[in-house]
């Protein structure tokens, strides 16, 4: 019934129903494909901006939040802002690496901000391979300790990983792995070139079986109801690829309002104008949302495949187009 019948009043009233807040671009870990530019700088919001920021959101019915960076965990206010945030009754999310999931920092999350779900990244399913990735020592070990305690301690966790060439070998231990752990293991991605365009993660691209091989995992493991409203969810709306432009919005560090977390193109900034003004008024949504139709159009024959991946996304289109057709070409082989 969400699928089918809410979302697409959602969608045909334009709310905001999700909103994903990166709070920084600071991070302990060092992740080779990482898509931040890490270059990107500006005025950070303060506390009061986001406490404004979050009432807005309030007024205008969003539902869901997602807290994510960067690290989020880092961000000087993350727990002023959570607790605001479980006070005005969102659904709140937290993606994280869960590097600083530590004992006493789950204990915080679970008593003041008690989120919906804590999703950490997972990079592999052996330490060799996931502190690769991350190019911190130590971390994958550090992780298993932090995703025990805070399950423990009862804190509703999920992982969410991205095939490589350096962990598709560990696709199905991953899976494995996180059952074990009694997590569910979302799949995401594809490695594409950062958002400023640098194409250097194309170097570690997986093999397109290898996101077989992934979607296939992760849909032997939903439930049949998952699965049904899985395709209600792509009937419900068949003329775009996803809801980009009406129903959900990105907001940076420094306040820049965008379509999505990819889509790099400001609509307007928190330091000159309200989310209200520029979600009502912006025509950078309407250029999303028609990109996203148009996009639809392209697959009426055959599924789409991007980079590999068996998904399409404008974004990451977006960003190839800015990447030099040389650099690009240099990249199209996984080493």
């Amino acid at each position: 019934m969400y699928f089918s019948t809410i979302l697409p009043k959602i969608r045909a009233l334009r709310i905001p129903h999700s909103v994903s807040l990166e709070l920084t671009y600071r991070c302990n870990l060092n992740c080779f494909y990482c898509y931040n530019d890490r270059e990107r700088s500006g005025k950070p919001l303060s506390l009061a901006q986001y406490e404004t920021l979050l009432r807005d959101l309030a007024r205008m019915q969003t539902l869901f939040l997602l807290l994510t960076g960067g690290e989020p965990l880092m961000h000087p206010h993350f727990f002023a802002i959570g607790r605001l945030s479980r006070e005005l009754g969102f659904v709140v999310q937290i993606r994280t690496n869960g590097h600083s999931l530590i004992p006493s920092v789950a204990k915080r999350i679970l008593r003041e901000v008690e989120p919906y779900l804590v999703e950490v990244s997972l990079h592999g399913a052996t330490a060799e391979v996931h502190d690769r990735q991350t190019r911190v020592p130590g971390s994958f070990d550090r992780l298993l300790a932090n995703l025990k305690s805070a399950q423990a301690l009862g804190l509703r966790l999920g992982a969410v990983m991205t095939p490589t060439a350096w962990n598709e070998h560990q696709i199905e231990d991953m899976f494995h792995l996180c059952d074990d752990l009694g997590l569910p293991l979302r799949v995401q991605g594809p490695v594409a070139p950062r958002d400023n365009g640098d194409p250097t993660p194309l170097r570690i691209r997986p093999s397109d079986a290898a996101w077989d091989r992934a979607m296939q995992e992760m849909m032997r493991r939903r439930t049949p109801s998952t699965r049904k409203a899985s395709e209600e969810n792509l009937s419900a709306e068949p003329s775009a690829l996803c809801s980009v432009g009406v129903a959900g919005l990105d907001i940076d560090p420094y306040g820049n309002v965008l379509a999505c977390i990819h889509l790099r193109t400001p609509a307007g900034n928190l330091h000159e104008q309200s989310i209200e003004t520029i979600w009502h008024h912006s025509p950078i949504f309407q250029r999303a949302r028609q990109a996203s139709i148009q996009a639809a159009q392209r697959f009426t024959q055959e599924p789409p495949r991007q980079l590999g991946a068996p998904l399409f996304c404008i974004a990451v289109e977006e960003n190839l187009a800015k990447t030099p057709c040389n650099a690009c070409a240099k990249f199209t082989k996984p080493e």
